[in-house]
């Protein structure tokens, strides 16, 4: 898969995961043709933080493809203006016209964000073996979530519970005995298996947990018919880069983030 396929299904596999994930009051648009190009738009209104990664009020372009313009980027700020939205990014993966796109969203009033890379990488989907860690790794069900409700405090994020019950997200836990200790998501799109939402309570950190979460997520992809595997993550969580690298993956391309030029 080039970077354009891959940059489109990951960009497809975010509006899905939006859908299922987002708080109440999500608006979603996405456009197919001149002036917005395929533009995905995500506006979450009690998501608004100051950085990219926490931020869901978002544009998704993948380079200038199908006629994006100027007058198109005018009118998906104009999105978030009338959402009452003050603070948004524009995330931007491989495409055609990187060039144009650049400059239409510096005439716009966006400059890059430099100090962080947003990464996406990918394997083709492998016979993953499981290391021993002491940990069990177990797919769950929302009865179980539900049964454990009173013992994942630091142990799963909030979008975990909103897409219990989701068609394709597959949820999975790490135990220690029976505490859970750590979880991850796998999310199954026709050929493409994506991982998200890990999260490892702070105790039991840098033992394996994740490790074993993702190789048994890879197994399930691989079992569901998945050719390729994918996942992101920024250059700054170390670990968790480590733990997709040690797994097979290699980053494909890094996502360009924009934001309203703060001197203006």
């Amino acid at each position: 898969m080039d970077k354009l396929a891959l940059a489109q299904a990951v960009k497809e596999l975010t509006r899905r995961t939006d859908g299922y994930c987002r708080p109440a009051g999500l608006v979603q648009h996405l456009f197919a043709g001149a002036p917005f190009g395929t533009a995905y738009v995500c506006i979450s209104p009690g998501e608004q933080g100051v950085h990219p990664s926490s931020n869901h009020n978002r544009v998704l372009l993948c380079g200038a493809e199908s006629g994006l313009a100027a007058d198109g980027i005018t009118d998906l700020m104009k999105l978030f203006a009338d959402a009452g939205i003050t603070r948004f990014f524009v995330w931007l993966s491989p495409g055609p016209g990187m060039k144009l796109v650049r400059r239409l969203l510096a005439d716009a009033g966006f400059t890059r964000r430099p100090y962080v890379a947003y990464l996406t990488l990918a394997c083709e989907a492998p016979e993953a073996a499981l290391d021993a860690t002491g940990f069990e790794i177990r797919e769950v069900d929302r009865q179980e979530v539900e049964r454990l409700s009173g013992s994942l405090d630091g142990v799963i994020w909030p979008e975990y519970l909103r897409s219990l019950d989701a068609p394709g997200v597959h949820h999975f836990m790490a135990f220690e005995g029976e505490r859970p200790v750590a979880s991850a998501v796998l999310y199954a799109f026709e050929e493409i298996g994506y991982l998200s939402l890990a999260l490892t309570a702070e105790p039991f950190r840098c033992r394996g947990a994740q490790s074993a979460l993702i190789a048994r997520r890879i197994e399930k992809a691989v079992a569901l018919g998945c050719k390729i595997v994918v996942s992101e993550t920024l250059s700054i969580l170390e670990h968790s880069l480590s733990n997709l690298q040690k797994a097979g993956f290699e980053v494909v391309y890094e996502k360009e983030v924009y934001g309203p030029d703060p001197e203006q």
